[in-house]
């Protein structure tokens, strides 16, 4: 039984004031939306995103974690899946490239999502592509993203991680500097794996972004065997091995998709996430 005293009644009051006027705020959102896209739309995509981002961290502060928790959060066990040793909340998560530098996770996590995959990250930061990057396709309600893994860097990631306050599984979606060369790629991806190996649930080796030069290269049977044959190497070392997951391109021939399959066959990884960003604009 919960009795209620003159202090928490009136935090309790409170907390019910703050829902209402949250939900009132949102419908009135919607029923601007049309005009609020507008507005959006007249300002760069990467700047709406960072914008956004900033939102999101300070619409989390408005109230306790809880009330958010209870508003978007879906508390169902017909949801869960057990993946790889993993129990996901429900299947639906954030892929990599929202929160390229674990800023943001926790705010996240408020918002019912079963996991959130940050990064790209890489052992060193990079700026990555010049300016513009982000570009809408109005007609397509679609972007196209030619970041080229731009993030703070494997340290950075690492130090907002071990903050980590709340129970989200998290996926490292891990890649190579654009300076560092092919034959020396697999070295990168052995550095972010053993950085992040404590604070992640699983990892997703990155080798099939089309905006780093060089790095779909990597795709190809025989340095992609030796990345993820070093890759498993290190894993099977561990005390407890972390599941690791290949992201390839949706633009491979049947001839590479069957090599992929052999790689994945022969290296013994966890799965494959399909797929990364297209090079193809036919639909």
């Amino acid at each position: 039984m919960i009795i209620l005293t003159a202090t928490n009644a009136n935090a309790y009051d409170m907390n019910l004031i703050l829902i209402f006027i949250f939900f009132l705020s949102t419908i009135v959102f919607l029923s601007k939306y049309k005009f609020i896209r507008k507005f959006l739309f007249l300002f760069n995509p990467e700047f709406i995103h960072h914008f956004t981002f900033s939102l999101i961290k300070v619409k989390a502060k408005l109230l306790p974690s809880f009330i958010w928790k209870i508003i978007y959060q879906l508390n169902n066990k017909k949801l869960e899946r057990n993946l790889f040793g993993i129990t996901f909340k429900n299947p639906v998560g954030l892929a990599a490239g929202f929160d390229k530098d674990a800023k943001l996770f926790d705010e996240l996590s408020m918002f019912g999502f079963g996991f959130i995959e940050i990064g790209t990250i890489t052992p060193l930061p990079q700026e990555g592509n010049p300016k513009p990057r982000l570009y809408r396709l109005k007609k397509d309600s679609a972007l196209i993203n030619r970041m080229g893994f731009n993030n703070e860097g494997v340290e950075s990631a690492l130090a907002r991680l071990r903050r980590k306050k709340t129970d989200i599984i998290i996926g490292g979606n891990i890649g190579k500097n654009k300076i560092t060369k092919n034959i020396e790629a697999k070295n990168d991806y052995l550095i972010c794996f053993e950085k992040l190996f404590d604070y992640v649930d699983y990892f997703v080796v990155n080798v099939s972004s089309p905006n780093t030069p060089g790095l779909r290269e990597l795709q190809e049977k025989g340095p992609l065997t030796s990345i993820l044959n070093d890759l498993q190497a290190k894993n099977n070392l561990k005390n407890k091995r972390k599941p690791i997951l290949l992201k390839i391109a949706p633009d491979l021939s049947n001839a590479q998709l069957d090599d992929i399959i052999d790689i994945v066959l022969d290296t013994k990884i966890d799965g494959v996430i399909a797929t990364n960003t297209t090079i193809e604009r036919k639909i």
